[in-house]
């Protein structure tokens, strides 16, 4: 199942996941002009979950992993321990839109990924309609 995409905020098209040099997660502009280094951290390899298969793990180029550490988004390299494990697995739910998922926690059920001030964080879900669209995403063809 290794596929590599890029995922796309349902609610701030032309924004994507991406991973900025403090190894942070964010939702940033990402066009067709953007230079090689921005599309490629805008890009991710969908593995099976490292703590369950069922669910997926996101890798970047380098091998590090998305993974939620303090409830912020975050690329590390595997420690190969379970809380690792279970902190970098993400189960798909529907989403807010027609062909868009949300992803929740594996070790934090009912707390999904969702974007903040552009920030990308592990929050409680809230039947908002600011939520379910802040906590959804497109999967999209990679940048790079």
């Amino acid at each position: 199942m290794n596929t590599t995409r890029s995922l796309q905020s349902v609610n701030f098209p032309g924004r994507y996941v991406v991973e900025r040099s403090d190894s942070l997660g964010y939702v940033d502009p990402v066009t067709s002009s953007s230079t090689t280094a921005v599309k490629q951290n805008a890009t991710f390899t969908a593995v099976p979950g490292l703590a369950d298969s069922r669910c997926y793990s996101f890798r970047d180029s380098s091998g590090r992993y998305l993974r939620h550490k303090d409830f912020r988004i975050r690329f590390d390299t595997s420690s190969g321990t379970m809380l690792f494990n279970k902190d970098a697995t993400f189960c798909a739910r529907p989403g807010s839109v027609a062909s868009s998922v949300s992803l929740e926690s594996y070790n934090y059920p009912g707390r999904y990924i969702r974007h903040y001030n552009y920030e990308l964080r592990v929050d409680t879900f809230q039947d908002t309609a600011t939520f379910r669209a802040d906590s959804s995403f497109t999967v999209v063809s990679p940048w790079a």
